[in-house]
């Protein structure tokens, strides 16, 4: 019984790598889509410059476009919720400048909490939510927005910032412009204080990252750096214009306006740089080539650790198998493995049949952001793990049938032997017996001058019995001849070339005695040869040569007959073929017409 396996905790089972998008992905996008739709429908009917339009609706298509594409690959986390918010925020903050009633002030006192957004899906990859120091930033982000939003709101009125034609705040409740810049003012400085502090940790995390990540999320946390000094900026400004009254950053145009449309368009950086994260991370696992090449030979797991390694493109990629012989696992170099947990430096897959491990794959958790490419490769390896199972279990099945047929021949020996004891000690000592009664009365019936023809007969009966005995002692010499018990192998065929119809010469180097199954088998080899070189080959001259090779016993039989020796006919050499085959051992035959037969055999050894 086979030993039970510890479940991995916390893995996850490998998984079809094609995913269809659900509904909620499907109703979300849609949703984002349509809001597209009435915000491009409110700003025309507002005025809105077309550039402004073109610019502010591209934004948010690609993040709409990126979030679907994040959703429908990685379900589990938020990446792709978080990029479709960032289209949908996008669209709350146009709503500002468009003089509507009510929707003017929603959207100034919303606008920008994209940055929000943004600063989560960077700090949080390539895990679901952030952690740490990016946790604490993201929660000092969103409130610093809410400080901003509820002042705006409740604060600010057009009346005080001497605009009388403009539409009321139906939100507002004091009309402090004192309170109003003194809370506008530190919630925007805290807010490109924290962005900036984003735009460090990427830094951070790209210099500090280990190479798989540096490779494939550079893209994306360059785009954030990018973005978050954006942010920074865009509120230092706001925080600068509201205490001063005049702007941080005085161009003059068209510089200005140029400088501020690329400020504004900074944010398609993390889309951008998702997408092509994305794309490197494909190239960087490379083809599956790599993967599949020696499934049909069963690769050593050694083999298969770095075929993965290639085919996922991450170093640090290792394969951990069951213990067959107790509980744990073995790495792919056959040590003692821990179990693996999937956590923030590991992500773990598990593999197996019927409910049974078959391996488990630990490799950089940067590569959740592809589970179509991890879904494709465990397909692969899946393929050259079923393929290693079903080889062992042919191979035991192969040591079952070959440890089966060696006891066969190991009980056809021994029946041999009984057989042989029995006609020895059986039937021939009766035969015996009966041939002295024989001669003891017909040497009664000479002294008794009995009738000539009743001593003839008993005489002739006399021989018939002795031919009897001799022929079923040759039988018995056939069945295990009584020297290869006694003597060993070279002496019983020595004994059995002095037989033979031919010369034979008998070379060898056996010092020892070998399993009685194996001695059998190899004398009657030896017997069927030359008995084939004597009666169809005609031959006149054999060497039999016997070598001990440690491991094996080599067996050579060479005369100079006619040669054309076809074991495919049916002839003897067939069944010394089946006959080797049973004891592990092979025949090799070389017989041209008129050149001689060559048979050679080899009998592995214990």
């Amino acid at each position: 019984m086979e030993s039970p396996v510890p479940a991995l905790p916390a893995a996850t089972r490998a998984r079809p790598a094609g995913v269809r998008p659900s509904r909620t992905l499907l109703a979300a996008t849609a949703g984002a889509l349509a809001f597209t739709v009435l915000t491009l429908a409110v700003g025309v009917a507002s005025g809105a410059p077309p550039e402004f339009l073109l610019l502010d609706t591209t934004i948010g298509l690609v993040y709409i476009g990126a979030g679907f594409v994040a959703w429908m690959r990685r379900p589990e986390v938020l990446t792709g919720p978080l990029l479709l918010a960032c289209g949908l925020l996008n669209f709350v903050g146009s709503y500002g400048p468009t003089g509507q009633p009510v929707v003017t002030y929603l959207g100034f006192a919303f606008e920008g909490y994209y940055d929000v957004a943004l600063a989560v899906l960077v700090l949080a990859l390539p895990e679901r939510l952030p952690t740490g120091l990016g946790r604490w930033l993201s929660v000092g982000m969103l409130a610093a927005f809410v400080v901003r939003s509820a002042s705006r709101l409740v604060l600010q009125d057009p009346a005080m910032f001497g605009c009388g034609d403009c539409t009321p705040n139906p939100f507002v409740i004091t009309t402090d412009p004192a309170a109003f810049v003194t809370v506008e003012t530190a919630a925007n400085a805290a807010i490109c204080i924290l962005a900036l502090a984003v735009a460090l940790v990427c830094v951070r995390r790209l210099v500090a990252s280990r190479p798989i990540v540096r490779r494939v999320m550079w893209p994306i946390l360059v785009a954030g750096t990018v973005a978050m000094s954006a942010a920074a900026f865009d509120a230092a400004e706001y925080a600068f214009t509201t205490a001063t009254g005049a702007p941080l950053l005085d161009l003059p145009e068209p510089w200005s306006g140029a400088f501020y449309w690329v400020l504004f368009a900074l944010r398609l950086f993390v889309p951008i740089g998702f997408m092509v994260g994305t794309l490197r991370l494909r190239r960087a696992g490379g083809p599956l080539v790599a993967l599949a090449v020696g499934l049909g030979s069963v690769p050593s797991p050694v083999r298969l650790q770095s075929a993965l390694a290639a085919a996922l493109g991450d170093p640090g990629v290792r394969l951990l198998r069951p213990d067959r012989k107790g509980p744990g696992w073995l790495s792919a170099d056959g040590d003692p493995a821990r179990v693996p947990v999937d956590d923030r430096e590991h992500a773990v897959t598990l593999l197996d049949h019927d409910g049974e491990p078959l391996a488990a794959i630990v490799y950089d958790p940067v590569l959740r952001e592809d589970p179509a490419l991890v879904g494709s490769v465990m397909a692969v390896l899946r393929l050259a793990v079923e393929n290693e199972r079903l080889d062992a279990e042919l191979q035991a099945r192969l040591d079952d049938v070959r440890a089966s047929r060696a006891r066969l021949v190991v009980a056809a020996e021994e029946e041999r032997r009984r057989v042989e004891r029995d006609l020895h000690d059986g039937a021939q000592q009766r035969l015996v017996a009966v041939t002295i009664a024989l001669q003891q009365a017909r040497q009664a019936a000479i002294a008794t001058d009995a009738a000539p023809e009743i001593r003839e007969r008993l005489a002739a009966v006399a021989e018939e019995l002795q031919a009897a005995i001799d022929d079923l002692r040759e039988l018995a010499r056939g069945i295990h001849p009584a020297l290869l018990e006694d003597a060993g192998l070279p002496a019983a065929v020595t004994a059995l070339g002095r037989r033979a119809g031919v010369a034979v010469e008998v070379r060898s180097d056996l010092g020892r005695r070998l399993p009685r199954h194996i001695e059998a088998t190899a004398y009657f080899t030896v017997a069927e040869a030359l008995t084939n070189a004597s009666r169809h080959a005609n031959a006149t001259r054999a060497i039999v040569t016997i070598r001990d090779g440690g491991d094996r016993l080599e067996l050579r039989v060479e005369d100079d007959g006619a040669g054309g020796a076809d074991p495919s006919l049916g002839t003897g050499l067939s069944g010394l073929a089946d006959r080797l085959a049973a004891v592990d051992g092979h025949l090799d035959i070389a017989s041209p017409a008129g050149g001689g037969t060559m048979l050679r055999a080899e009998v592995p050894l214990p």
